[in-house]
């Protein structure tokens, strides 16, 4: 890939938020982008015939319908990928409907972000090199923190980062509403650490309830990531009911004991 050259993306479903968001990325580092969604004259075929590079970024629920649709007319020297948040089905769909070069992406932030600089990519490398290549540098080179997984890999462990986190904010949302708490108290007595999880709770209000369904149900790991936090919340349970000191004191020191593998991991402990 010529240094100089620059690519022309384009990005089917580009009127929607993150498409919006990718737009206008590639328009800031000097690449010509063409869009098409259901209402504009550009259509995804005209797309796929007059650029290099096609993004996906599509709700999951039509996303394997476009690519059947559109991947066999993807020219084999191009490039595609996606923008989901989940892989699995995805980058499967994408191979079985094309011949040019696959990746899945999944940026792990959403359209409210002013730029790419310390946020996470992941990125499923599946069917060749040279585009792939490409669009690693760019992420790179634009500040993002790129993470490479298999299609497999990146769904199971999303099953915890996504599916069974938005799992405990709603039952944490559910639960401060049902019981009524005055929120003014609540936010005077919060540690640092609950009123972030009380601002992640107020944020729903501006997430799409329908991409939030298909994460939690479309992900086939989430039942094994939601049923071992509940086995472990009953016995927890069990043991407050009973007055257990010990048995608390025990499992406190179990999760205590994952801290320096964690700090190895997290951000600060790098």
């Amino acid at each position: 890939m010529e240094e100089l050259f620059k690519p022309r993306i384009g990005i089917i479903g580009g009127k929607g938020r993150m498409g919006r968001w990718f737009e206008r990325l590639f328009k800031d580092t000097g690449h010509e982008v063409l869009i098409s969604d259901v209402d504009t004259e550009l259509k995804g075929e005209d797309l796929t015939k007059e650029c290099h590079v096609i993004i996906f970024a599509l709700p999951m629920e039509v996303f394997p319908q476009v690519v059947k649709e559109l991947g066999p007319k993807i020219p084999e020297e191009s490039f595609m990928t996606d923008i989901c948040s989940l892989k699995e089905k995805q980058v499967k769909v994408m191979l079985e409907n094309s011949v040019c070069e696959v990746c899945g992406t999944h940026p792990l932030f959403g359209p409210g972000e002013k730029d790419l600089k310390g946020l996470r990519v992941a990125l499923c490398p599946s069917r060749g090199q040279r585009w792939y290549q490409w669009w690693k540098e760019f992420l790179i080179e634009n500040g993002a923190l790129v993470a490479e997984f298999t299609p497999q890999e990146h769904d199971r462990t999303m099953a915890w980062v996504q599916a069974l986190n938005h799992f405990i904010l709603l039952c944490l949302g559910k639960s401060l509403e049902e019981d009524g708490i005055n929120f003014e108290h609540v936010l005077k007595l919060a540690t640092p650490s609950f009123e972030r999880q009380l601002n992640i709770v107020a944020r729903l209000c501006l997430q799409d309830p329908e991409l939030y369904a298909t994460i939690q149900l479309g992900n086939p790991y989430t039942k094994t990531a939601v049923n071992t936090f509940t086995k472990h919340a009953r016995d927890l349970k069990k043991i407050l009911d009973g007055g257990d000191r010990e048995g608390f004191l025990k499992i406190f020191k179990e999760v205590q004991e994952l801290g320096p593998t964690l700090l190895k991991y997290c951000r600060k402990g790098l």
